[in-house]
């Protein structure tokens, strides 16, 4: 009679579904690729039967991320293909574009989302530090995206920034956080920056700190001087890094040049929380 453990042991091993299969070492080459092919797993760099036996373990083990199907991967090209072709039809429908007006467009967002391919938005929410191993179909990704910018359209009017970090914004972004200030209600610190310049680079980590812990009630972001001369000059910017407070409506009530610590930063911003 054998005992429990005995027993799971002759069952052979689990893998990280649930299945219990076979050992790779004992399978045949040729069942190690039906396996492989049916977890849509590519071998194509596997050159012996060692480096497919440990292709499919680290499969089995959730290590190695599967490839789309040919049917996902023809839908997703043909969905592509249908948005390049709607783009060039109207391209008054983009979230960019209804963003403009101050509402968020969800129907409209997840619509530009699914015309992305699935690279595409792994990359988008990487840049916004979501996690996306876990979804495994291209419309979790599209919604994970779309929850992410709706939730920055409600604390940002340009969308690009969130709560407790700091931005790197462009020109428009910043005319549409500073021209429609009213309608978040939070005030806006802003740093005037250059890649070169060292006290903006001494100042960066403080601001990142002083960023978390003012958390949802001001919103933080920085522009590059260099890329962007107008805003330096319509901003009368003469010595960097220039530290900048605009207020609920969008008005400038604060500035300072130099570098300044974490608490300096929260102490020039805070009045006007």
């Amino acid at each position: 009679q054998l005992s429990a453990s005995s027993e799971s042991a002759e069952a052979g091993p689990t893998d990280a579904t649930g299945d219990q299969s076979e050992d790779p070492s004992t399978m045949r080459l040729g069942e190690i690729q039906a396996e492989l092919k049916q977890r849509n797993v590519s071998y194509a760099d596997c050159f012996d039967k060692e480096s497919l036996q440990k292709r499919l373990k680290d499969a089995r083990d959730g290590l190695v991320e599967p490839q789309p199907s040919e049917e996902a991967k023809k839908s997703e090209e043909s969905a592509t293909a249908s948005c390049d072709n709607s783009k060039e039809d109207d391209t008054s429908s983009s979230p960019s574009s209804n963003s403009s007006s101050g509402t968020f467009d969800r129907d409209a967002v997840l619509a530009e989302l699914r015309c992305l391919r699935v690279k595409e938005l792994r990359t988008k929410l990487s840049e916004r530090n979501l996690r996306w191993a876990g979804l495994l179909e291209k419309e979790d990704l599209v919604r994970a995206l779309a929850d992410a910018l709706e939730r920055a359209s409600n604390f940002s009017p340009s969308g690009a920034l969130e709560p407790g970090k700091v931005a790197d914004i462009d020109d428009e972004q910043l005319e549409a956080e500073i021209k429609r200030a009213k309608d978040v209600g939070t005030p806006l610190l802003l740093d005037v920056y250059a890649t070169w310049c060292g006290p903006c680079q001494l100042m960066a980590p403080q601001l990142a700190a002083a960023a978390s812990e003012l958390g949802d009630s001001v919103r933080v972001a920085k522009i590059d001087s260099d890329k962007y001369q107008n805003w330096a000059a319509a901003l009368r910017v003469g010595g960097l890094p220039t530290v900048l407070v605009f207020d609920s409506e969008g008005k400038e009530v604060n500035r300072v040049e130099g570098a300044l610590m974490k608490d300096g930063l929260l102490d020039l911003v805070r009045p006007h929380t």
